[in-house]
């Protein structure tokens, strides 16, 4: 069923999807990561110490899980590149991408160094929401190493996970000490 609007002597049609022919090889590209990712996991996962209970099944089934959806969201994925039915793509807008991937450069390197969990995950906040459009960048930095001071209290001693310190974390740790 076609639609047709006819206006000042003109007729369009609906437009056509972006790929009528051919394969989508960015589709492909996809899956192939997808594939990868379900690899990677499916192998760590084979690491994992057994922790079997009464009910024979441990934590250690989840990443299994993860890599057999992962495995079938590649498999759907080829299917949709080879059809090429993905839907039209927009055109990319590099600077957001920039201050996202800085923003992971940026957590690793303060993590790297020493600077702890706490001023790594809120420049991670604070340069992804820079990347979304927040501004200004300083206030999203700041919001973030709030949270994360608060996600690490919870974690730590809440939870009693050791997170990566830092001089913000020994500093929150003093307290706690007896």
């Amino acid at each position: 069923m076609s639609t047709e609007t006819e206006g000042a002597g003109e007729s369009r049609l609906p437009s056509e999807p972006q790929h009528t022919t051919g394969r989508d090889l960015a589709g492909l590209a996809i899956a192939l990561g997808l594939f990868a990712l379900a690899i990677l996991i499916w192998w760590d996962a084979s690491s994992y110490p057994a922790r079997r209970n009464y009910a024979q099944v441990g934590p250690e089934i989840f990443p299994y899980v993860v890599a057999a959806g992962l495995v079938v969201l590649g498999f759907l994925t080829v299917r949709l590149a080879i059809l090429s039915e993905f839907p039209e793509r927009s055109e990319m807008n590099w600077p957001p991408v920039g201050w996202i991937v800085g923003a992971v450069v940026a957590e690793i390197t303060l993590l790297s160094i020493g600077a702890g969990f706490i001023l790594a995950s809120g420049a991670l906040f604070g340069l992804s929401a820079r990347g979304m459009g927040r501004r200004p960048v300083w206030f999203t930095v700041l919001v973030g190493v709030c949270i994360s001071a608060l996600l690490y209290i919870l974690f730590r001693h809440g939870l009693g996970l050791s997170l990566r310190a830092g001089p913000l974390e020994r500093l929150i740790d003093s307290p706690f000490r007896r």
